[in-house]
């Protein structure tokens, strides 16, 4: 029996608190004089020296929470005694421990080191990926000057008074250019506003050079007072205030002009050959814009052509409908305070021309920044995003990362028992709970910081094919810059308190003693943490499985769906509704039809899946009242509904016999016939109508057709014969496609050589509409593929760990007579067991997650029981393949190797 030694036990209690460094060594010093004395009066009083030590220590009371109120005043006392410097070098010193610890736990353990820093690299890299792509699609129009002051007018015009207040979803950006001058003239809240039109077609010329132009606007001269696009030559107050002026980006510039300097230099627009000079030329538009145009031609160009063509309604009307209005707030303004002065307006303007029929017109204010991705839809300048696709990448980059830091959580806590020696030692010499923390933090931080500078390399060389695949044009400087360093450096550690906040936690609150059994590694909290974990991880995995099914589905549907049209071999081929060609349309439509291979020829002003017009009508409803309702348009010859095969459901096509079609006759779709309140489309044959200037009868009703992509459901539509027609349409042969559009391209060479011969096929221009979904299907699909990558790597190691803890029991099982399948069988049951949990916890949540995104398809697929099972078995595949390793490996060795373990 050891015998007692008071001098012993007084120094290593000081050596204890001195580790600790809690307590300055001078007040050390006065608490060790007074513990000395409290033991020797102790011993005075009758007490052995062991229990008059102990007694004199409990006296002393808790110093822990004597520490606590001691770090009030020890810094300052550090520096009155100016011994700051040692102690910041000490600390110093500390973290340089910490750091040397933490790699040669780190290098004593390379595989677990290497699935950490890989879930981690492709976790981080694929959040910066995402987060990139997101960052970009949220930025649109941000990047203006007074982005917060700039708003896009929007409209409704509704047939009845006292409606109640329409929805986000009723308004639309496509309007008429009469309220922009009556705006600005009406508020003084509003600085500046501006007007754009075109989307049609223009021909440019310039010498023998053609360009057939789509991406072009007219634009009011305050253009560049209300945007920022930066105009690099020319004066930005004057360069569109004139009639015959053009603006062109750095790209047309070189298109037409090449190297020279365009100031000054003049083309030729349309069949006229109207003179445009070229003022300024400005930098290309950045990417994060919903405007889109290559050239910027002035507003009075419009309005002086206009006018001298008897066309000023185009300007006067209020009803005609050809505009896009911006408005340009003074600072301090409220939109939502202009708004409501809106109704009064709309009363002072148009009341006497909104009382028969009643109707309610509505404008509002739509904040530019939201012109992407807001919900106002419809015909409109630039590109629409979809803010559900934003959210479910976001969804993805965040579960990815969950899923590294859930892998790094998971290995740490299995590797608890590996660990408890080292933490019940260093507990016994003095080690506090916030020094143990410190350490296991610093080793998280070590590895994702690693993990941190790979994922940016990693993101770097992906970067070109992410652009490719995502169809932006992200700049590699994002990758490396002032902003996103500051963000990598703040994610880093967050990232590390993610992954290891809670085994530090947990590990550093062990006793001494419970640590040094390992009992955390085999604690039933420690399994159901484990189990809780790796549950996430593949409930995960499974939802990103089923939504990628559902995606690549919903894809098929949309580009595999019948669009109720002969959509297939129809060439189109855009004439830009030249005046030379609509005069002699008959004769090119017969040359064109003598080309061997060419079936059929027509003509119309809108193709299906492109830009249609919308016309007021009014039309006899079944109670006798005509009906006033806007609906598409469709300006055809008496050729193109036949030769798209639409079948009426009623009544009859447009027909060269009937001569009278082109002055008044109507065709509607069966939406429109539901709209009016028709029950059968024979009782809506032979009611009269009027549409833009013209009147007569309805001798029709065609079966109802996607014109517009699957995301819009089958509105109203009407077909009239008209003379302002832009493209002809050519069926044309399967065999030998090629040779029959090279053979097309000779005639119109011959009998149009001033238009270039500019084709496509119908059905490209459907799917052109679908290719943001292929975008999106790739994308999602890569990403979630990358996530269930980074799940089974932590369900490869947690594997391996499970059979090391069960190598003995297996050896044991072996030497009694168990076989290899059973072993196997054994190993891998908790597994599965954890999957089918994971599965029941996914599928509900997924299905509604999908659910709410197919809902942006008025026509989408429905969401059955097979894709579940698919992703389960697919799940279930993944897990079996990913744990047979270890599992065969242990399950086959020897059983006195076995047995020999530990």
């Amino acid at each position: 029996m050891n015998r007692f030694d008071l001098e012993t036990a007084l120094a290593t209690w000081r050596q204890f608190q001195e580790n600790r460094r809690a307590i300055l060594p001078d007040d050390l010093d006065e608490l060790e004089s007074h513990l000395r004395s409290d033991v020797a009066r102790l011993i005075r009083a009758g007490l052995t020296e062991e229990a008059a030590f102990r007694a004199a220590v409990e006296e002393l009371g808790d110093l822990a929470g004597g520490e606590a109120e001691y770090r009030k005043v020890y810094w300052r006392k550090l520096k009155q005694n100016r011994q700051l410097g040692g102690e910041l070098a000490w600390r110093v010193d500390m973290l340089k421990n910490y750091l040397k610890i933490a790699y040669r736990n780190l290098a004593r353990q390379k595989g677990y080191a290497l699935l950490n820093v890989t879930g981690l690299v492709v976790g981080i890299a694929c959040c910066l990926l995402i987060g990139m792509y997101v960052q970009h699609e949220w930025s649109y129009d941000a990047f203006h000057t007074d982005a917060d002051q700039i708003y896009r007018l929007t409209y409704t015009n509704r047939t009845g008074h006292n409606l109640p207040p329409p929805t986000e979803e009723d308004l639309r950006a496509w309007g008429s250019a009469f309220f922009a001058p009556r705006l600005a003239a009406d508020f003084p809240e509003i600085e500046q506003a501006v007007r754009f039109s075109g989307r049609h077609q223009l021909l440019f010329s310039r010498g023998e050079q053609r360009f057939q132009e789509e991406r072009y606007l007219y634009a009011d001269s305050a253009f560049f007072e209300v945007f920022s696009f930066p105009l690099l030559r020319g004066n930005p107050e004057t360069a569109l205030r004139q009639p015959g002026r053009v603006v062109l980006t750095e790209t047309a510039a070189r298109r037409y002009f090449g190297e020279a300097d365009p100031m000054g230099q003049t083309l030729q627009m349309g069949s006229s050959q109207q003179e445009i000079t070229v003022t300024g030329v400005m930098a290309d538009l950045p990417s994060n814009t919903h405007l889109d145009f290559d050239l910027l031609l002035s507003m009075a160009t419009f309005e002086q052509n206009a006018r001298a063509n008897n066309r000023g309604f185009v300007f006067d009307n209020w009803g005609y409908v050809d505009f896009f209005t911006y408005v340009k707030l003074n600072e301090g303004a409220s939109a939502a305070a202009l708004a409501a002065k809106f109704p009064a307006f709309i009363e002072r303007h148009l009341g006497d021309d909104l009382a028969d029929p009643p109707r309610t017109y509505t404008l509002a204010l739509e904040p530019i920044t939201e012109a992407y991705l807001g919900p106002v839809t419809g015909f409109a300048i630039g590109p629409k995003g979809n803010p559900a696709n934003l959210y479910l990448f976001s969804f993805i980059g965040v579960f990815i990362l969950l899923i590294a830091c859930v892998n790094f959580t998971n290995l740490a806590t299995a590797r608890a028992a590996q660990r408890a020696k080292e933490v019940g030692v260093r507990k016994t010499v003095g080690a506090r709970r916030v020094g143990l923390m410190t350490q296991f933090l610093t080793e998280a931080v070590v590895l994702t910081a690693v993990a941190t500078v790979l994922a940016v390399v990693v993101a770097y060389v992906a970067l070109p094919f992410f652009r490719e695949l995502a169809g932006r044009a992200f700049s590699a400087a994002a990758l490396t810059g002032l902003p996103m360093v500051a963000l990598l450096l703040v994610g880093t550690l967050l990232v590390a308190g993610l992954a290891g906040g809670y085994p530090a936690f947990v590990l550093s609150a062990f006793r001494p003693v419970e640590v040094l059994k390992g009992r955390f590694a085999t604690s039933r909290r420690g399994v159901l943490l484990r189990q809780g974990l790796v549950v996430f991880q593949f409930a995960a995995a499974i939802a990103l499985i089923v939504g990628t099914l559902v995606v690549q589905e919903q894809l098929a549907f949309l580009q595999n769906r019948s669009l109720g049209f002969d959509e297939e071999q129809q060439l189109v081929v855009n004439f830009g509704g030249d005046r030379h060609v609509r005069e002699n349309l008959d004769a090119l439509a017969a040359a064109l039809a003598s080309v061997p291979g060419v079936q059929q020829v027509s003509a119309t002003r809108s193709i299906p899946g492109d830009y249609f017009p919308h016309a007021t009508t009014y039309v006899e409803a079944p109670d006798g009242a005509l009906l006033e309702f806007i609906p598409g348009l469709y300006e055809v010859d008496d050729r193109f509904l036949a030769q798209l095969g639409l079948a009426p459901a009623a009544g009859r096509l447009f027909s060269e016999a009937y001569t009278t079609d082109a002055e008044d006759a109507l065709i509607v779709n069966e939406a429109t016939m539901r709209f009016l309140g028709y029950a059968d489309p024979a009782e809506l044959v032979g009611k009269p109508f009027r549409q833009w200037g013209r009147e007569g009868q309805v001798v029709g009703v065609v079966r109802d057709f996607n014109h517009q992509s699957l995301h819009h459901e089958i509105r109203p539509l009407t077909f009239r014969v008209s003379p302002w027609l832009s493209y002809f349409v050519l069926q044309v042969e399967t065999q030998d496609a090629a040779a029959t559009v090279a053979q097309v391209g000779e005639v119109w060479a011959q009998h149009i050589p001033h238009r270039p011969f500019l084709y496509r096929f119908l059905d490209q221009s459907f799917d052109a509409q679908y290719r943001g979904e292929a975008r999106f299907a790739t994308l999602f699909g890569i990403f979630a593929g990358l996530a269930i990558f980074v799940a089974c790597l932590g369900l490869f190691g947690l594997a391996a760990f499970a059979a090391q803890q069960r190598t003995k029991e297996i050896g044991i099982r072996k030497v009694l007579g168990a076989t290899v399948p059973s072993l196997l069988g054994l190993l891998v049951k908790d597994f599965l067991q954890l999957v089918g949990i994971a599965f029941a916890v996914a599928v509900p949540l997924v299905w509604w997650g999908m659910n709410r995104w197919l809902e942006g398809f008025a026509y989408h697929v429905e969401i059955g029981v097979g894709v579940f099972l698919w992703a389960g078995l697919i799940t279930l595949v993944i897990a079996l393949l990913t744990v047979s390793y270890q599992s065969v490996r242990t399950a086959l060795a020897e059983p006195v190797q076995s047995l020999r373990y530990e």
